[in-house]
Order: structure tokens, then sequence, then C-alpha cells
């Protein structure tokens, strides 16, 4: 009776499992759409704000510069109140899917305690830079306004110094050169509302995709905490099992974290404080619980370690798992170490000719 009750549990839990990411899923989405909508209201009126600053020949004036580029700091202080109070939200929203999963199996109140820890969690937790989410807001911040301002005033500046060099040819009666023509266009409204749309929103590194890949990253990160808190307070989990997503772009380092087996618990599955998920940010990988019954013995005689299962890849997953080929052939000559996996080769190589290794050859 009670393995039959346990086996409804189980089957409980994994229908919770599959909806809490659903849930997770479409909050990720959700939250792409209202920041979309955030950028794009925003770039609306900055452009307008440019259109408005520039004079009856479209020309935006040096004596329009600064109060144009307090304006558009205003408005990026306002993207950042509102994006700040955005994540906020969508990270407790997260936290919850991922902790409740488990409402059937452990008490109420453990439930809240994993809730509130991940949440705690993702606001204070350093990454490898050394930054907490709010310094990573933040830098998205600044780097916005760096951006932005830097691109209105060399536009304006550039463009109405051409103005002047364009006169004193005119009044030569000569012609003026292309090159003076092309800048005088840089302070034109036209030019400079195309300039910010792709500053704030199209270019590589634009504000807009830098606090996308944040967002993506901490509402996936908060809900993968809370479900592991929640996951390790039922007795009959003995691991979380590294799963990628069905839209894995390109195989990577989530191959081998899903297919190694490390611990004896079978391919991907990782004791408690163990998992290496996430792998990286804005990573679509998640995990799912592993049950202590469900360990076999085949498993447990499995196990391996990372060095070993690399070793026993074909060379394009060794590649796609390190990132670069001299790795790959540091590997097969055993000069790599587990703690060189994740390194990429600029700051590996270095290391590896302080031991010796000719790097050139490899």
């Amino acid at each position: 009776m009670a393995d039959n009750q346990r086996t409804q549990i189980k089957a409980t839990i994994r229908r919770a499992m599959q909806s809490a990411q659903s849930a997770t899923n479409e909050l990720d989405s959700q939250a792409m759409k209202e920041l979309t909508a955030l950028y794009r209201s925003a770039l609306a009126e900055i452009q307008q704000l440019v259109t408005n600053s520039a004079n009856e020949m479209g020309t935006v004036r040096l004596s329009q510069l600064q109060v144009l580029t307090r304006q558009i700091e205003e408005i990026l202080n306002q993207i950042n109140q509102t994006q700040s109070h955005m994540i906020e939200g969508y990270i407790v929203e997260a936290a919850k899917n991922g902790g409740n999963t488990f409402s059937t199996s452990i008490p109420v109140e453990r439930v809240s305690q994993s809730i509130d820890s991940a949440v705690l969690a993702v606001r204070t937790m350093k990454q490898k830079d050394g930054l907490q989410l709010s310094d990573r807001l933040w830098r998205v911040h600044r780097n916005a306004k760096e951006q932005l301002i830097q691109a209105v005033e060399r536009a304006v500046i550039l463009g109405n110094s051409a103005a002047d060099a364009a006169q004193e040819f005119q009044q030569r009666a000569e012609a003026v050169p292309l090159n003076i023509t092309q800048q005088m266009n840089m302070a034109s409204g036209s030019a400079i509302n195309k300039k910010m749309k792709d500053a704030l929103i199209y270019d590589q590194g634009a504000p807009y995709h830098q606090i996308k890949r944040v967002m993506r990253t901490e509402i996936n990160r908060a809900h993968g905490v809370a479900f592991q808190n929640s996951a390790f307070e039922d007795e009959f989990v003995v691991g979380t099992k590294f799963k990628l997503s069905p839209n894995h772009p390109k195989r990577d380092i989530c191959d081998m974290h899903a297919k190694a087996n490390l611990y004896g618990l079978g391919e991907g599955v990782y004791p408690q404080g163990k998992s290496p998920w996430p792998a990286h940010p804005n990573t679509l990988s998640y995990e799912q619980v592993v049950f202590v019954d469900e360990v076999s013995d085949e498993d447990r005689a499995g196990q391996t370690n990372h060095l070993d299962w690399l070793k026993s890849q074909s060379k394009e997953l060794q590649k796609a798992v390190l990132g670069h080929d001299k790795k790959v052939s540091a590997l097969r000559q055993g000069h790599l170490t587990k703690g060189m996996i994740a390194t990429p080769w600029k700051h590996l190589e270095p290391a590896l000719k302080r031991k010796g290794v000719d790097t050139a050859s490899l």
C-alpha cells in the first residue's frame, strides 16, 4: 500500500514538474514581450525628442544638445527603474513555480522557505565576474547611458562642425567635399533617430539585448534554485537530472553535464549541491528530479569522471564541449585537468606554457 501511495506521489510530482516548467516558459515569454514593449516605447519617446530638437532644416544644433541629452538620460533612468521592478517580480513568480512543484510531498513551510531562499540567492549570488544582480542591472544602465549619450553628442558635434566647414567652402564659392556633406548629415534628426534605434535595441551588445540576457538567465535561475531547494526536502529524492532543452541550439559544455555519469546516479544526475546547472547565461537547459528507486545497478557501476568521459567521446563532441582544437589536443595528450575544461583557450594557453607545454605543437 505504501509503495503504491509513493508511486502516486511520484506521478503527481512529475506532472507538477512539467506544469511548473511550462509555467516558467510562459513567464519567460511574457517577460520578453513586456521588455520589448518597454524599449520600443522608450525609443519612440527618444525619437520624438530628437525630432522636436531639430530646426526647420531638420538639423539638431549644438544649442539643443545639452537639453536633449538630459532628456534622453531621464528616459533611460525610467527604463532602469521599470526593468528592475520587472525582473524582481518575475524572479519571485519563477521561484514560486519551481518551489511549488513539491507542495504535495513536503510541508508548506518548507516550500515557502525554499522559494524565499531561492529569491535571496538570485539577488545576492555573485557570478564569476564578482557581480550580483543589482550590479549587473546597474552595468546595463550605465552602458545604455554611455552608448546613447555619446552617440548623440558625436553626431551633433561632428555634424555641426561639418556644417561650419561647408559654409566656409560655400563662401569661397568652392564645391563642398563629399565627406563634409556626409558628416553634415550626421546631425540630421532622421540620422540621429536611426542611430538611437540601433544603439538602444538593434546593435550587437545593445542595452535591450543585454537586459534580455540578464532577465532570461535570472528567471530560469530562480525557478531552478527553488526547484532544487524543494526537491531535496523530499527524503526519496536522490538527485536532479540536467536536461537539454529540445531547442538546445548547438552542442556545448551542457552536453557533457547532461550525459556524464559523475556520481553513479545515472547520466547527468547530480546529488544535492553538485549540479553544474545553469552552465552559462541565457541557458535553455533545465532540471528534473530523480528518485532513489530509479537509480539502477548499471548507473552505479557506470560512474566516471569529466576527463575520462571526454576522452571517450568523438573529436567533434570534444571540441563542442572544450571550445577549441588546441584544448582537444591538450586533452588527448594528458595536459588538461578538470579545472581547465571551461577555461577559454586565451587564458589556458599561458598556464600550460608555464607548465612547460609546447602549445604551438598541440
